[in-house]
């Protein structure tokens, strides 16, 4: 054992600190559902700035773009000294930041809703920044924490959890946004707003109580070469793994797909089917507590047959969300449920693709290879993201006519080409390789 290296831990220090990650991610989403994205979208369009398309796909990309800098994670790990308290520290900060959120509202008065908006998504960036970084550190530590025979079990109870308090989040925020209307009729609809976000900040600081008291089954001493290191070499050797790459272009292909729709799913139930913040998160809510009862499930299939057998049955499951939105019109409204319904198989997507990710890791590279791959699949997202809002500014009152009876306006034509290629995200799937054992 390395002097830098903390001794071996027991099979009871192991089991002690998987239930303490399972607390840890109870308590941070519950913190996570009261400060959604759904209700920093809703809050941003109480601004009232203009060019809402590329606003909204900000706020939704913005965090992605951020996510970059998380090449930085493992040279800032090793410049810490120590990963565990790198984690507890990124965690912290992320949340602090996070409580300035309110301020946007004071700049649009003092200024305009634009800088307004513009400090929404400033704020919203550095904290989904420093939590990733935080999330990079944790991924590496759940690795090495974790036997690889119970792992993808482990992966599945720790969802079942955060699933609950996610859930719960969104609950009681739906309820609060609901009924703070009528005990308090003063006050505008982004205060309330802001003290949900902000009651979601305190869970989360909570949350890192049990982190803390998890063990770190391996320590990083700082190294001063860290400063010599290039980023940009780092970020694309795990191309050069065969397997690892094909897992790469999966993620790109769902995420960047994923987000050209994403502004659309969210402006279309808010200002054509007029459906309120509390109806929206009312179906997150559902969508939620369907996850919690089939990730423990999701679990033991995929240590059982293979991450990528579970996937190929969840994603085509998840595919056909953008369809029931195609169907919802303002008098139908209810059709958009249907979406929420096939989203609850994004459980098995959770559970099997970190885990895959982690299988597909070498040991010494797990940090770097999980880097690579969040910072490239998020800059696919992010870049669909922007594409779609700005598509949706520039083409939003467009009708695509297909034959002399069929016409499409742009919010149809998105959700039907959403449906076809995160389909086709399947193709990716069948090329990746899963070996057997850890490599």
């Amino acid at each position: 054992m390395h002097a830098d290296q903390s001794p071996p831990l027991t099979v009871i220090d192991r089991r002690y600190s998987r239930h303490q990650a399972y607390r840890n991610g109870l308590v941070w989403a519950l913190g996570n559902g009261l400060t959604s994205s759904s209700l920093v979208i809703y809050l941003a369009l109480e601004l009232g700035a203009s060019g809402v398309g590329i606003g909204i796909s900000l706020i939704l990309a913005a965090p992605r773009i951020a996510g970059l800098l998380r090449l930085a994670a493992p040279a800032l790990i090793r410049w810490c000294g120590d990963r565990k308290r790198f984690c507890l520290g990124a965690y912290l900060s992320s949340n602090l930041v996070l409580l300035l959120l309110p301020t946007c509202v004071l700049v649009k008065t003092s200024a305009t809703p634009e800088w307004g908006l513009a400090v929404l998504v400033a704020a919203w960036c550095v904290y989904h920044l420093l939590e990733y970084l935080a999330t990079v550190a944790l991924w590496s530590w759940f690795g090495d924490l974790v036997p690889l025979p119970v792992r993808g079990r482990f992966f599945g109870r720790r969802e079942r959890w955060m699933v609950t308090g996610q859930a719960g989040g969104m609950l009681v925020a739906a309820l609060f946004t609901f009924y703070a209307r009528d005990l308090w009729p003063q006050l505008p609809k982004w205060a309330v707003y802001a003290m949900s976000a902000e009651a979601g900040v305190a869970c989360m600081i909570l949350s890192l109580i049990p982190l803390a008291r998890m063990a770190d089954p391996k320590r990083q001493p700082a190294q001063p070469s860290i400063l010599h290191e290039n980023p940009i070499r780092r970020l694309f050797a795990p191309l050069s793994d065969g397997r690892f790459r094909r897992l790469i272009y999966f993620g790109c292909w769902f995420s960047f797909f994923n987000g050209v729709t994403q502004s659309v799913q969210y402006l279309y139930p808010a200002r054509v089917l007029l459906v309120s913040l509390f109806v929206m998160l009312a179906l997150k809510t559902g969508m939620r507590l369907g996850q919690l009862g089939i990730s423990p499930t999701a679990g033991r299939l995929a240590d059982h047959y293979g991450n990528r057998a579970v996937m190929l049955v969840s994603l085509p499951i998840v595919a056909t969300g953008p369809l029931f939105f195609f169907f919802a019109t303002p008098v139908a409204w209810y059709w958009m449920i249907g979406a929420w319904v096939v989203w609850i198989a994004y459980a098995g997507l959770n559970v099997a693709l970190p885990n895959l990710m982690l299988k597909l890791s070498p040991g010494e590279q797990k940090t770097g290879y999980i880097v690579s791959y969040y910072a490239i699949s998020g800059l696919a997202v992010a870049l669909g993201t922007i594409l779609g809002g700005l598509l949706f500014d520039r083409y939003g009152d467009i009708q695509l006519t297909l034959t002399d009876g069929l016409k499409l306006d742009f919010y149809q034509a998105s959700f039907l080409f959403g449906w076809i290629t995160r389909t086709l995200g399947v193709v990716w799937l069948l090329l990746i390789v899963e070996p057997r054992r850890q490599p």
